[in-house]
Formats: C-alpha cells, sequence, structure tokens
C-alpha cells in the first residue's frame, strides 16, 4: 500500500497555491434514502437517490496579503462564484479536483447542451483568533456534482 504523509498536501486554486493551509478534508459521497413505505406497511422501506456530493473543508493561518489564494476564496464567497479549479492535492502530483468530464470513474453533473461541468462554491470563511496563536481562517465549499481523484 502507498501512504502519502500530510506535509505533502496543499490546497490551489488554479496554479497558485493557497498560502498558510495546515489541514484539509472533504467528507464524502453519501446517497438520499426515499421513503418508499406504503400505508398498512409494518416496517419502513426504502430506496436510494441520488448521490450528495458533501462539502469540502480546509483551513489555516490568515494571511490577508495572500491576493490569489485566501483574497480570491474570500472574492468567490461575496459573488458566489463557482469554483471548477480548486485543488486538493495529496502529494506533488495527485490531487481531487471538480470533476470536468466524463472520463473520470465518476460521471459529472450535466449542464447546458451536454456539458460536463462540477464544481465547488466557498460557502463559509470564518476567521479565528486566540491571544496564544496565529489569526486563523477556514473555509468551507459545498461540492456540485462530484470531486475525483486525478
Amino acid at each position: 500500500m502507498a501512504v502519502k504523509v500530510g506535509k505533502d498536501c496543499k490546497v490551489t486554486l488554479g496554479s497558485a497555491t493557497v498560502v498558510g493551509i495546515g489541514n484539509w478534508s472533504i467528507d464524502g459521497e453519501s446517497r438520499a434514502e426515499i421513503d418508499s413505505t406504503a400505508f398498512g406497511d409494518e416496517y419502513a422501506t426504502y430506496e436510494l437517490g441520488i448521490i450528495e456530493s458533501g462539502t469540502i473543508s480546509f483551513a489555516g493561518h490568515h494571511d490577508p496579503a495572500d491576493t490569489t489564494g485566501q483574497l480570491a476564496l474570500v472574492t468567490a464567497f461575496d459573488a458566489a462564484t463557482a469554483l471548477t479549479n480548486l485543488y486538493l492535492y495529496l502529494d506533488s502530483t495527485s490531487k481531487y479536483e471538480p470533476c470536468q468530464t466524463t472520463g473520470y470513474l465518476h460521471p459529472a453533473k450535466t449542464t447546458g447542451a451536454g456539458t460536463k461541468v462540477s464544481s465547488v462554491r466557498i460557502t463559509s470563511k470564518p476567521v479565528t483568533v486566540d491571544k496564544g496563536g496565529l489569526i486563523g481562517i477556514s473555509f468551507t465549499a459545498k461540492v456540485s456534482g462530484s470531486m475525483v481523484l486525478v
């Protein structure tokens, strides 16, 4: 089994590394459970529905001078921009990214005239302060479509 070391990870927005980030997570996919119970049934029954793609979280040290990373993510939050170029790296080459094609193992969300696009939207960006530490920032993003490992 090939193992990865956390110190080799990073978060980027396009080719720009988001400065100061020290952890990231993907909470994973889950499938909706649809109640198919009818009148007279003694036990609940369920069918499996669509896949919920979940959320991404990442956090680290706040650096307002990071205009191509942290500030760009804050701007994306303010504008409710869908990001297709947010990458969560496991090492120098392996990364999770929003699926942009059906060529991956997971099908992408279909929009428009058959275009395959997945994206993430920043849904929170709290800044935290502790008198005994560095100022922190964290981001949470909602996945629309699917994240894939490439």
